[in-house]
């Protein structure tokens, strides 16, 4: 599942998933991994014509008013085609001036893709006033795209504390260094007593907003890498064949991808609700952001790591694209520093400060329905215990997906309704656990008097089912079961 999960987003994100394929196929990528790109890189101009380096940027400096979630979207769809040069380092450096400013000048430069810029994520800057003025020294390490910039975001401590600086390329000293990822080449930066006044402070940038900004848009990045990574081992698995059949029916391949999958899955959701925790400014960002921090860095590491296995020998040479998505997730998971603050820092904002509440949005012509099955649910509350469960289960409340009179017929929505209903009620449905695999086939393909048997007594929560293996000659491959029936 991608970022984009409306309409507009999925239109958003498909332009620029059409760009990505267009400007940066697999050979301009191995390309790249050999000679450096020219700066800006070629397909920079049609970034800008598409308004994409502008997309979060407001209107009043020439960018398409769109926020946070829009500009995740497209670092997704840039992180999947592992676009080299500092199109997702700007992008986040113009998001920290924006945070600080919307209607900042500099961002015209950004928007319009005039101008470079760059951040880093921590420094060894410091800063010490003399009059009007403040004299920066020190030295930020490995900043991405750092010689490609002209302005520099870093952070500085300042008396007491830490602000984020814009700087200007000819102010600083950069030195280029090797990267273990060429297509996002980084540099060291060194400032020399560089004066500069209070008007290059973003002062209106707090410190907990800025590395909310800076770790879900690189997670959105992330996650980017472990969809392609996914896509790629899955789709590799189903027609690489070995032992007369294709390897992806394999348990361990099997198993591997549907790890990825879930990987995948489950950090592209965080990063969307750490992109909207931003744009709604609300008290819980550092919690979202630390939830993305914590999921998608690691889920493009361990994505690479397992489409490299997937592949086989192929995946280890030089001349395949896992090699390039490896490094990738790898120059990512660095660009985070210490992978094991962020598990931490969502266990104390969690404790201090309270976990981000998380809700499905419907529209709002639900509400009729909703209001059906809330009168429903005080019904059932006003019974006796017995004859509650009873009632749910001839209604079809147990499993409302499952087809009419054994369940309700019910669309996603409306399931999502009744889990809702049934919780803000207070009312408890039995709970089928392992039964809720036999049941659906029971539905479709038993007998009227196997149905009458097992369901009413199931849903009433009287029959209670367990499961058993039995796998004479089969290991652990459930494909490989075969089963002996004898009538008695």
């Amino acid at each position: 599942m991608p970022i984009a999960i409306n309409p507009e987003h999925q239109d958003l994100a498909d332009s620029v998933r059409s760009l990505v394929a267009r400007v940066a196929p697999s050979e301009v990528l191995h390309a790249a991994m050999e000679t450096p790109l020219e700066n800006p890189p070629p397909y920079w101009q049609s970034a800008a014509e598409q308004g994409l380096q502008g997309v979060h940027l407001s209107e009043s400096v020439g960018g398409q008013g769109f926020g946070i979630l829009e500009l995740a979207i497209v670092l997704a769809e840039f992180g999947y085609g592992a676009v080299p040069g500092p199109f997702v380092p700007s992008a986040i450096a113009s998001a920290l001036v924006s945070a600080h400013d919307r209607d900042a000048k500099v961002l015209a430069e950004l928007a319009s893709g005039s101008t470079i810029a760059t951040y880093a994520l921590d420094s060894g800057l410091t800063a010490t006033r003399h009059g009007d003025e403040l004299v920066i020294r020190g030295e930020a390490r490995a900043v991405p795209a750092a010689a490609q910039a002209s302005i520099l975001v870093l952070p500085v401590a300042i008396d007491s504390g830490e602000e984020w600086v814009v700087l200007r390329s000819e102010q600083l000293e950069i030195e280029p260094v090797q990267s273990l990822d060429p297509l996002r080449p980084i540099a060291h930066v060194r400032a020399n007593a560089v004066e500069v006044g209070d008007d290059v402070v973003l002062d209106n940038l707090s410190m907990v907003t800025a590395h909310a900004l800076m770790t879900t848009l690189l997670s959105a990045e992330a996650v980017g890498v472990a969809r392609w990574a996914t896509d790629t081992a899955s789709g590799y698995a189903k027609i690489r064949e070995q032992f007369g059949r294709p390897i992806g029916q394999f348990q361990a391949i099997k198993h591997k991808c549907a790890e990825m999958v879930a990987d995948t899955e489950r950090a592209t959701a965080a990063v969307w609700d750490a992109a909207r925790a931003l744009d709604e400014a609300g008290e819980h960002i550092e919690f979202a952001a630390a939830v993305a921090a914590t999921l998608a860095p690691a889920a493009a590491q361990r994505c690479t790591q397992d489409c490299i296995q997937v592949h086989g020998g192929i995946g280890f040479t030089w001349e395949h694209d896992t090699n390039v998505y490896y490094r990738r997730a790898l120059m990512l998971a660095a660009s985070f520093g210490r992978s094991s603050d962020y598990p931490q820092r969502v266990v104390d904002t969690a404790t201090t400060t309270g976990m981000r509440a998380v809700n499905i949005d419907l529209d709002p012509e639900t509400e009729e329905l909703r209001a059906a099955i809330r009168g429903e649910v005080d019904a059932l509350k006003k019974m006796d215990r017995p004859a509650r469960a009873v009632a749910i289960a001839e209604a079809g409340w147990v499993l409302p997906y499952l087809p009419k009179p054994w369940g309700r017929a019910s669309d996603p929505v409306e399931q999502i309704i009744i889990a809702q209903e049934f919780a803000s009620g207070r009312v408890k449905r039995p709970q089928v656990g392992i039964a809720a695999w036999i049941i659906p086939s029971i539905v479709a393909f038993g007998t009227e008097e196997q149905k009458q048997r097992f369901l009413p007594p199931t849903f009433r929560g009287e029959m209670i089912w367990c499961q058993l293996f039995s796998e004479p000659g089969a290991g652990s491959d459930l494909a490989g079961l075969s089963t002996k029936a004898t009538r008695v």
